[in-house]
């Protein structure tokens, strides 16, 4: 049972400070002496029929408007009584005989649980019927021995606090002590019996309100201790947020101030340009007329001289010079050309708008799941038992902290949790890794961490978790006879396997290998093949590539409906020329090898295109790996080529390791990174296995031109193989 973390319960009421006297229970819980909430009643007013609980301020409806109806705590006034008599005689002070009331007493009656005086104590002697009690001596030189191992008080007159009769009854309709004056006014026609009756079954139903209760505490503690720390959470973060929005006010400041000294200084290039070149047009007026001005004084001081030789002595000098100066003049631009006009262009209004909107704060609540998504790791929607399984999120732009915000977790198809870490990376990207404990179904749950739990895009994800394997003991386990040449095969989560038939339809098989139902036939209308080839499972749509029509078809995998087609024939956007196999990479995406156009297209899940992703010979198949890398196997130039997760880089090229085999005809990826390809060589073709480092496995040969190849939840390799699919082990 949890400990009881409640207060200590006192002996003195709340309002007073004093022994209770007639203590009231309120609904609360809380007591207080009857006298005590007469007088808080009194100062609400006679007229209300409520009453506020002076410790808690629950408001209390008082049955009938009065405080008598409120329940009498007679458990408390014992114990007050107790505690009083306790205290009065391990203190040793005097006290008034309970009997008489005029003597000093100078006894305990443990049976009567009154203090006597000496004549009240003989009497009590002489009396037949308490002349048995056991009493206990007081005063100063007394040491009781019993003064804290008193014996409990015997059952005693308990009365009605509104008739002053004897609690006789306990009405159990109403839950209440009632006296024969109560009993006859309400309570005649109910459930009663005699209060001393029911003492035992209120124990008993006292004690299992207790047990119902045990481990109540501990959780509801644990939340405040979470929420405690959570307070504290709140202030750090919010003194983070502080410092990041001064910081970031700060670099703006920073950058305005850069900024108006960046303005200041072209301000002055302009303003210096300006005016070197109005000082240079009044340099040239200032030395026309200086020039003017001594070529004048000396013309006229030489023309007042009477020897004509000294007049003709610098007559041309000064005629020429004057004459060069009219020439200067007639050329001189008279206007100044520059002017003071700098123009500036500091319209404040939009960048006032935009610091106005700059940043926001919210709480996590208000954040959008949306915005995260899984970047990376859905692609093949297999796991291994207790390895570890990485995805990539994809985070929102500009949200602070953004990784830290996420949750993760599996949880089973039998509803157990397994809890999963979320890695946060320095460069604000986040790794959701998870390592389930056992074989079967799993949901991967990524969620924002508030109290609900809002997922993220896409989530919870369906994830197969499959015993680890072994590719050096693989064996052929199973066949299912197609009966016509067969080049895609795909298997369904609930263990169907669908394989393509140059007969022009697509048939459907039992996990135990017998044929149910055919999707499609031989044409070229809605829903009907010239020779069905890829087969990629997306849930429950069925997509099937056409190598003749030029198209692909998607249906209902369970039940074979045709829903939609998108491509034609051609080399543009969205068109294909002898589309072969497909792959997703789980985030809503399908790739097609588009063959004979040597690429691999890609298209949303309606037929909606996306983009091209080039490679150097003809593409036969795509698979993405558990990274997002797209890797592209070629028909004829017998190599794979990977690509980046967007397919807008060509990463690297690695070639066909298998000896003697002629050509690549299919690829598949499984959740550890091994890569499975499909070669041909005649009737010694094969499956190999390379290891996520390149490195060959093993070789499962046997095969006769195999085309397509898949993997089930469980991680067995399934290939297209001639006339029939081989189930591989």
């Amino acid at each position: 049972m949890a400990a009881n973390t409640s207060p200590a319960i006192t002996m003195t009421c709340e309002v007073c400070s004093e022994y209770y006297t007639d203590p009231l229970m309120l609904p609360c819980l809380h007591s207080f002496c009857k006298k005590c909430l007469i007088k808080a009643k009194e100062k609400q007013g006679s007229a209300d029929t409520s009453l506020k609980c002076p410790t808690c301020d629950t408001c209390v409806n008082l049955p009938d408007g009065n405080i008598e109806g409120l329940t009498q705590n007679l458990w408390l006034a014992q114990q007050v009584k107790e505690e009083s008599v306790k205290n009065t005689m391990s203190k040793k002070e005097s006290t008034l005989c309970e009997q008489c009331s005029d003597d000093t007493a100078v006894t305990f009656c443990c049976e009567c649980w009154l203090f006597l005086c000496d004549f009240c104590k003989t009497a009590h002697k002489r009396i037949k019927t308490t002349s048995q009690h056991k009493l206990v001596n007081i005063g100063k030189e007394s040491i009781p021995q019993l003064s804290t191992e008193l014996p409990t008080m015997k059952h005693q007159a308990i009365y009605c606090i509104q008739h002053s009769e004897k609690l006789t009854y306990y009405c159990k309709d109403c839950d209440k002590l009632v006296c024969q004056i109560c009993l006859n006014m309400h309570h005649k026609n109910h459930n009663y019996n005699y209060y001393i009756d029911e003492g035992e079954a209120a124990c008993k139903a006292l004690k299992e309100s207790v047990a119902s209760c045990d481990g109540l505490i501990p959780p509801v503690t644990e939340a405040i201790a979470d929420g405690e720390k959570m307070l504290e959470q709140i202030a750090t973060r919010k003194e983070e947020v502080r410092q990041e929005i001064k910081e970031t006010i700060e670099e703006l400041k920073a950058a305005l101030d850069k900024r108006c000294n960046d303005l200041l200084m072209e301000a002055e290039e302009i303003a210096s340009a300006k005016r070197n070149s109005v000082k240079k047009q009044l340099d040239r007026f200032r030395k026309l007329v200086k020039q003017v001005s001594h070529g004048l004084h000396l013309a006229s001081s030489v023309s007042e001289r009477t020897d004509p030789g000294e007049v003709l002595s610098v007559k041309k000098l000064i005629t020429n010079q004057l004459e060069e100066c009219i020439e200067e003049y007639k050329k001189l631009p008279l206007e100044i050309e520059e002017n003071e006009a700098i123009v500036t262009n500091l319209d404040t209004s939009t960048l006032n708008k935009k610091i106005s909107e700059y940043g926001y704060i919210f709480k996590l609540e208000q954040l959008d799941p949306s915005l995260y998504s899984i970047d990376s790791g859905l692609a093949i929607p297999l796991a291994t038992v207790k390895k570890e399984r990485k995805f990539k999120v994809a985070l929102p732009a500009g949200i602070d902290k953004a990784a830290s915000y996420l949750k993760a977790s599996f949880i089973k198809s039998d509803g157990s949790k397994e809890e999963g870490r979320v890695i946060v990376n320095d460069n604000n990207t986040a790794i959701v890794s998870c390592t389930p404990q056992s074989i079967g179904g799993y949901e991967l749950s990524v969620t924002i961490r508030v109290q609900s739990g809002h997922h993220i895009k896409g989530s919870p994800y369906q994830l197969s978790v499959k015993a680890s394997r072994d590719y050096t003991t693989l064996t052929n386990e199973r066949y299912f006879n197609v009966g016509n040449y067969t080049t895609g095969v795909a298997v369904h989560t609930n263990g169907e396997v669908f394989a393509s038939s140059r007969d022009g339809f697509v048939q459907v098989f039992r996990k135990d290998g017998i044929a149910v139902r055919r999707i499609g036939s031989r044409g070229n209308s809605n829903g009907q093949f010239g020779c069905p080839w890829g087969l990629l499972l997306v849930g429950d749509r069925l997509y099937v590539s056409d190598n003749i029509l030029h198209r692909v078809q998607y249906f209902s995998a369970t039940t074979g409906q045709y829903i939609g087609q998108f491509g034609s024939y051609g080399n543009r956007n969205g068109q294909f020329s002898n589309p072969c196999g497909m792959s997703t990479d789980g985030k809503g995406t399908i790739l097609v090898a588009d063959n004979s156009n040597k690429r691999v297209q890609v298209f949303k899940e309606d037929g909606t295109f996306v983009q091209v992703i080039q490679c150097d010979c003809t593409a036969c198949d795509v698979a993405v790996d558990n990274e997002g890398k797209i890797h592209i196997a070629t028909h004829k130039d017998n190599h794979v080529q990977v690509f980046s997760p967007d397919g807008k880089t060509h990463l690297h090229t690695y070639n066909n390791p298998h000896s003697g085999s002629g050509y690549l005809q299919g690829i598949a990826i499984d959740d550890n990174g091994h890569i499975l390809v499909l070669t041909y060589n005649g009737s010694n073709s094969c499956v190999y296995a390379l290891s996520p480092d390149g490195k060959e496995v093993e070789l499962i040969s046997g095969l006769n031109n195999p085309y397509g190849i898949a993997l089930d939840k469980d991680g067995c390799i399934y290939a297209a193989n001639n006339n029939r699919i081989v189930k591989i082990l």
